[in-house]
């Protein structure tokens, strides 16, 4: 009996768990509420059910997504967020927004028996998405003045949070304390202003809002107000106005992360490239994205830390070769840094994805001028001439004061939405794994790949992907060295391969390549020194007897 008893509990304890671990990863979108009531004046209610459940439902068992991700998932499946949705519709969005529960509702607005005071009527759903039905059967039904609305909606968020967790460690009123704390005419301020298509409108009802928030003496800012002005501004360019509004934003407020990336880019834009690069900074742990690397890369680089600066676009590069912007300032740093031949071929590359770019065009002339070519120099330096329109004299300027050259370093002005939802659901050291998955063997038998089909620029940069991972892999530095031999890049490959003995010895190839660039020199000891030691290591070493031949026959 006792036995039975204990085995009952045990499993009790195990469903009661199973069913917390399932509560921990629900994921639930808001959609705006439907205003039945067809009256205009009202339209605006419906946002802001989804605006104040999205910050209401967020709590330590539930991923809330917010309005931001929700318009991405609407631009995803092409919908519009004035579209008139079905249920169906709904629970597609739901579902590729990834979220396992939806709040769907309807208000409705009665105002013909006291217009000072109108009343309001809520009916909410709550949705399992992969079943497309009702969640324990419920629908929740609210109804007070419309004055009261923001309490209502505290009310309805701790209701749901209640059915998903009785166990649930805050009090309604707790909640509904959360959901007041905005000013109502602030509230709806902000809401409007959100919603405003016309830009001007737009921040007219965002810059209202926070004098209505500050006006009520509520404590602290109307940080989502503050973010949608900064935002705002932001889209319009302009950077100084949007500088001045997002920088007052900290990292205890909402949007932080978003607020940094704007902020640098709105720096950059400005030219205070040393706030941009600290504002990237910032976000290199918590924000791990391509876009990052790039612009805290490009600030780095334009403020002064060079070397920072191009061990980040090198990652931007070796994560996404094939974007133009990535490799141009790749190139670019490069071309800062006087190493001509390689910036060289970084703007060939750059150049076959956008042929018209015509800073790319001026600084590989650039390049070649130093280098050679001469007439392929010529006819670069032509060709960049006349893709600049006629009346600009840019390039004449810079030639006879390059001083007067401005920072060409390209940022991007926005970042990956799939992506950075992605970090923020999941937490940023999973997905910080999720970033570099292939394994440095993996990446590096890319680079053997990418070698043997004579893709000389991006099986090194490949390589270097590979030695940020683990400088410690000699065949990395092997096959490195090889393709700057075959480049007749000769310092490079020496560096290379003298790496590559270092940390293994008994790398005969490595050896023989050194002995045929110091037979080429003419320095007979260091070639019959590295000779000597690849015949050690293999007697039968083909290569290695023909470099002995070649020695003692002195051709």
């Amino acid at each position: 009996m006792r036995r039975g008893i204990y085995t009952f509990f045990c499993a009790l304890i195990l469903c009661l768990a199973a069913g917390q671990s399932a509560r921990a990863g629900d994921v639930i979108l808001t959609i705006p509420f439907e205003n039945v009531s067809g009256k205009a004046d009202y339209h605006w209610i419906g946002e802001s059910f989804a605006i104040t459940l999205a910050d209401l439902l967020n709590d330590s068992q539930l991923h809330s997504i917010s309005a931001d991700e929700r318009d991405h998932a609407y631009n995803r499946l092409g919908l519009r967020a004035t579209d008139i949705l079905t249920r169906a519709a709904m629970i597609r969005i739901a579902g590729t927004a990834q979220a396992n529960l939806l709040v769907v509702g309807e208000f409705d607005i009665d105002d013909k028996r006291n217009p000072k005071k109108p009343m309001i009527a809520i009916k909410a759903r709550l949705i399992e998405v992969r079943e497309g039905r009702l969640a324990a059967g419920k629908v929740f039904n609210l109804s007070g003045l419309l004055g009261t609305l923001q309490e209502m909606q505290g009310q309805l968020a701790w209701n749901i949070l209640y059915e998903r967790d009785p166990a649930i460690t805050f009090s309604r009123d707790e909640l509904v304390r959360r959901s007041t704390m905005v000013p109502p005419r602030a509230y709806e301020s902000f809401v409007k202003g959100i919603q405003a298509r016309d830009g001007k409108l737009r921040e007219s009802f965002l810059r209202r809002s926070i004098q209505e928030y500050e006006t009520a003496g509520a404590k602290g800012r109307f940080v989502q107000a503050v973010y949608g002005l900064g935002l705002y501004y932001y889209r319009q360019k302009s950077y100084a106005d949007a500088a001045k509004t997002l920088s007052v934003l900290t990292e205890s407020d909402p949007h932080y992360l978003e607020t940094q990336f704007y902020l640098g880019a709105a720096y950059a834009a400005t030219n205070n490239y040393g706030e941009s690069a600290a504002a990237y900074e910032r976000l290199l742990k918590p924000m791990p994205l391509l876009e990052v690397w790039n612009n805290a890369g490009a600030a780095l680089f334009a403020s002064g830390s060079q070397d920072e600066g191009l061990k980040l676009l090198r990652q931007a590069v070796a994560n996404s070769p094939y974007d133009p912007i990535y490799r141009f300032n790749y190139a670019y740093a490069l071309w800062r840094q006087g190493r001509n031949e390689e910036a060289a071929e970084h703007f060939r590359v750059a150049l076959s994805a956008e042929p018209s770019d015509c800073d790319a065009l001026y600084l590989l002339s650039k390049c070649l001028k130093a280098t050679g070519p001469l007439d392929e120099a010529k006819r670069i330096s032509d060709e960049a001439i006349r893709c600049y329109p006629e009346k600009d004299n840019r390039l004449a300027v810079w030639e006879t004061t390059p001083e007067r050259m401005p920072v060409l370093a390209r940022f991007k002005t926005d970042f990956g939405r799939t992506a950075y939802y992605k970090l923020e659901r999941q937490g940023v050291q999973r997905a910080a794994v999720e970033v570099s998955t292939p394994t440095p063997q993996q990446v590096l038998d890319r680079a053997r790949q990418l070698d043997a089909s004579g893709r000389d620029l991006d099986a090194l940069t490949e390589i270097e992907r590979v030695l940020q991972a683990n400088n410690t892999l000699a065949d990395a530095h092997l096959l490195k060295g090889q393709i700057h031999q075959r480049r007749r890049e000769t310092e490079a490959a020496i560096g290379a391969f003298q790496q590559a003995v270092s940390l293994n010895p008994r790398l005969g190839a490595a050896h023989v390549a050194l002995g045929q660039i110091y037979f080429s020199r003419g320095d007979r000891a260091q070639a019959i020194a590295h000779c000597n030691r690849a015949m050690e290591i293999d007697p039968q070493d083909r290569e290695a007897i023909s470099l002995r031949r070649q020695i003692e026959t002195g051709r």
